[in-house]
Parts: structure tokens; sequence; C-alpha cells
């Protein structure tokens, strides 16, 4: 685990760190973390990105430009995808991502964020960095047999 002094990194994931990512999400093959990493068409306008502390993936998450067609709206991203090791719970890895997202990519000044969070959850690190509840999220799972009629 991190002590007081430890430095994280966050970067962009390659194709080399599908074996870590793919521990994060404790299921899924390697090779599969791998090909996805790699192909940017596997989901068009989102980025993957790793957090490290010394030398070892700790976090893995997902930034996806929203497109907008409202005159004069910022620009928008989604965080999402966010995985974190559970020994690193608790350790402010949130709180590096949502830094380098305001210093780094102009969030909050230059570009709006979205994210989720679990259901009746509000990190605390939301609260820190002055996230509010703007929007109610819906998913439509997938089901076999398609659309219900």
């Amino acid at each position: 685990m991190d002590s007081p002094g430890t430095r994280r990194t966050i970067r962009q994931a390659a194709a080399g760190d599908a074996g870590a990512v793919r521990e994060l999400y404790g299921a899924g093959e390697a090779e599969e973390f791998a090909l996805r990493l790699a192909d940017r068409h596997t989901a068009p306008g989102t980025t993957h990105y790793v957090v490290e502390s010394d030398g070892q993936i700790v976090a893995a998450f997902a930034l996806t430009a929203l497109g907008r067609l409202r005159p004069g709206g910022k620009v928008r991203l989604m965080l999402h995808e966010i995985k974190l090791r559970p020994s690193y719970r608790g350790t402010s890895v949130a709180e590096d991502i949502l830094g380098w997202l305001a210093t780094g990519l102009g969030v909050g000044t230059e570009r709006e964020l979205l994210t989720l969070a679990p259901l009746g959850q509000q990190p605390s690190s939301f609260q820190r960095f002055g996230l509010t509840e703007s929007h109610q999220a819906f998913k439509w799972p997938v089901r076999d047999g398609g659309i219900p009629t």
C-alpha cells in the first residue's frame, strides 16, 4: 500500500497493461483486454487510463468525449469504468484522478464532467471537488430476445 510520500502516475492504458487491468476486474481474459486496449475502434471517443503507484497498476478508468449540439456548450466528458484494486480503497486514488482531470484536462473550467456512481452513493471525493448531482442515469441491459414487446 502507499506510504505518505508515494507518487501516483496517471497515463493512457496500453495493450501491455492487459494482465494488470484484468486483475482489477477479476474476470475475463487478458487477451481480450489487450485487444480492446489496442483497438481504438472498440469504443470510439473513449480513452482508457491506468493509475500507477510504485510501478503497480492500482486503478483503471475510462473517459469518453460526449458530443454536444447546444451552441456554446462546454466540452463534456464522461468518467466511467472506474476499477480500483481493493487494497487501495480509501487511499485517495479517486482524488488523484479528479485532481488530474482538473489540472491536466481543464475539467471544471474548460470542460464539464459527468460521472457514474453506485445507486444511493456519492463518494466523498465528489463532494470535495464540487461535483453535484445533476442527472439520473438509466440502463437498458442487454437481454436475450431483444426489445420487450
